[in-house]
């Protein structure tokens, strides 16, 4: 692969919207004369005389379609300057400029030419590197075959904004970069972009874009070996989303996911925190179906492993039980000492421990619903610790969220729980009913008849005696 260039690399899978027009004539043996020739003016003071003689090299190739050698001129002219001591880069970008703007340019020797640009970006004062990213992003506008070298210029040149403080512009820059299209760009380069674009969006606490930015990744590419660790960096950017909007049922699903990944797996440290807080945000989340299956698969599948944990391991049972729990809570300390509940450390914790005082009032309620169908409001009060308003305000908002089916009886301070029935839940019970009273009637006959037959026998067998 002596002739492959940087763009037949760069630019496969883009078909031939990078592809050239096919060479009439080879200009190889003329472009390295000319090229030989020039370094050795270039060394005598002649730079100027030695490039106007590769720019008429550069023409022929270009008009032949002849895409190696005129890559190689090309970058032979902007070589001159960059090896000239120091380098002259106002040279630099001028003929960079220059020879990408000539008409008929062909699309692989741009495709080199900002190729060996971007290469020596790295390194440079701040004021040269900036003009030279901004002579490389104004050559790359609007030219697809190009696009991935435009996205990662954009991407440098954000790095050095968000360094400088200039968070709006850092994000502005890279947010609007629709690499997720880019069939030229790899897979894990392609996922570290978009993982980028959420950092800085959540950075500036843009949650609309942060949403919008996160269905780019294919949740299911993460899932390979070898990204893990973006997976785990995926989830914990959308942990950030998901805890802004109050969502701790998808919270916890995020926490899950990292937990289950091989890299938190072989580190006790970092299991032991995912599952913890897996286990926290659950118990967080509003009862329903889902929310109890994961609770049952925490204290079955993953019984082991939170038997390292006792105090979420010993939560976790509480609220599966059919149980009113006491509050405080006999191992509370070594619950409320987690990160969850640290303002500091996490945003929102004081309000997530209340919040988990509530749901335990929630589940008491629940399970005083299955053993009482009425009960007073002041008794309930006092099962679940709470004042009388308290305790109507809590029942309340689980029967708006249909959780629970109770009716309020306020003046006589009566709560009764259980949905009233439709003419139809009725006559069905009814029915059922009179099926059942019908089946032990029949039953009852056939024992009768059974001890009938039974006593029949045993007299005529006296008989015979």
């Amino acid at each position: 692969m002596t002739d492959t260039t940087a763009g037949d690399v760069l630019n496969t899978g883009l078909g031939s919207l990078a592809k050239d027009p096919k060479a009439t004539e080879d200009f190889s043996k003329e472009a390295e004369e000319v090229l030989a020739k020039a370094a050795t003016q270039h060394k005598a003071g002649r730079t100027e005389e030695a490039v106007e003689e590769i720019l008429a090299v550069e023409k022929k190739a270009r008009q032949a379609s002849d895409g190696i050698s005129c890559s190689k001129l090309i970058k032979g002219i902007v070589n001159i300057y960059h090896d000239s001591s120091p380098p002259n880069w106002a040279k630099i970008n001028e003929y960079t400029v220059l020879l990408t703007k000539k008409r008929g340019q062909l699309k692989v020797a741009i495709t080199d030419l900002v190729h060996l640009c971007s290469s020596w970006i790295e390194g440079l004062e701040k004021a040269i590197k900036l003009e030279l990213i901004q002579t490389l992003m104004d050559v790359t506008e609007g030219k697809i075959f190009v696009e991935v070298e435009k996205a990662r210029l954009t991407k440098i040149l954000a790095d050095i904004k968000e360094k400088d403080g200039e968070i709006d512009k850092a994000t502005e820059l890279i947010q609007e970069v629709q690499v997720e299209t880019f069939s030229a760009m790899e897979r894990r380069e392609k996922a570290e972009y978009i993982l980028n674009q959420m950092r800085l969006v959540l950075i500036k606490k843009d949650w609309v874009r942060t949403q919008i930015i996160s269905k780019k990744i294919n949740t299911k590419l993460l899932e390979a070996e070898d990204f893990q660790d973006l997976k785990c960096q995926y989830y914990q950017y959308m942990i950030k989303y998901y805890i802004h909007e109050e969502q701790p049922l998808d919270v916890a699903k995020c926490y899950s996911k990292i937990y289950d990944t091989k890299l938190t797996q072989d580190d006790e440290a970092k299991w032991k925190d995912a599952l913890t807080n897996h286990t926290i945000f659950l118990l967080l989340a509003p009862f329903d179906n889902e929310q109890k299956d994961l609770l049952h698969k925490l204290d079955t599948i993953e019984s082991k492993k939170m038997e390292k944990i006792p105090a979420f391991h010993k939560l976790v049972k509480d609220f599966l039980r059919v149980e009113i729990i006491q509050w405080p809570l006999s191992y509370e300390a070594d619950v409320i000492s987690h990160n969850a509940f640290k303002e500091s450390v996490l945003e929102g914790g004081d309000a997530r421990w209340k919040m988990l005082k509530k749901r335990l009032v929630q589940h008491n309620i629940n399970t005083i619903s299955g053993y009482y169908t009425r009960i007073q409001t002041k008794r309930l009060a006092e099962q679940v610790s709470l004042t009388e308003k308290e305790a109507e305000a809590e029942l309340s908002e689980l029967v708006c969220q249909k959780f629970l089916a109770a009716k309020i009886d306020r003046p006589a301070g009566i709560i009764k729980f259980g949905r009233k029935l439709e003419p139809v839940d009725r006559l069905n019970d009814w029915s059922s009913n009179i099926s059942k009273m019908l089946d032990l009637v029949e039953n009852s006959c056939h024992l009768i008849q059974k001890e009938q037959m039974v006593h029949a026998a045993r007299a005529k067998i006296k008989a015979k005696k």
